[in-house]
């Protein structure tokens, strides 16, 4: 089985391949230049119509992405250049959504088994991450990233703008 990195945001993501240094088209220098991710989106290129990989993310915007270096907690080898690599064009990909979104959902999971319950989930706030290393997972773990926004911290769930029940939050609307 096939594991996947998965992200969901309220902005869309990019589908554009990282990581990969042809020096000419298709003509790579090493095996490492050759290492990379492409993405995937949610769309249904049919009808058009995008659907969710998970049952457990709303968030509208969701890509996937596959590797043999994931850097899955327990997997991962920190003296290996491939995994490295993985793990540097993960951290960059998701700190990139997060300039275009307030709140980036990533989560591995087996192709497949992407609607069985998280056995973790988890909110970071950007000023904690420090390094890759802050999203090295395992299966089935589910991270919330959000930027520091004071008002983040009063929604409910990762969908965002559907509703905010904080009741500092509904005294201040009130007031107003």
């Amino acid at each position: 089985m096939t594991y996947y990195a998965y992200f969901a945001s309220h902005a869309p993501l990019s589908t554009e391949e990282i990581g990969y240094q042809p020096i000419r088209e298709n003509v790579y220098a090493s095996e490492l230049d050759f290492t990379g991710l492409w993405f995937e989106e949610n769309l249904d290129e049919a009808n058009e119509k995008r659907y969710p990989f998970s049952q457990h993310v709303r968030l509208h915007y969701q890509t996937r992405c596959t590797s043999n270096y994931l850097p899955i907690e327990g997997n991962y080898r920190s003296n290996h250049t491939f995994y490295k690599k993985i793990s540097v064009l993960l951290f960059e990909y998701i700190l990139k959504a997060l300039e275009d979104s307030p709140i980036v959902v990533y989560y591995i999971s087996l192709d497949s088994q992407e609607d069985e319950e998280f056995t973790l989930v988890k909110t970071l706030h950007l000023s904690e991450i420090q390094s890759p290393e802050d999203f090295h997972i395992n299966d089935r773990e589910c991270l919330r990233i959000i930027r520091d926004d004071p008002i983040l911290e009063y929604l409910e769930d990762e969908s965002g703008f559907i509703y905010v029940k904080h009741p500092e939050y509904l005294q201040t609307q009130l007031k107003s």
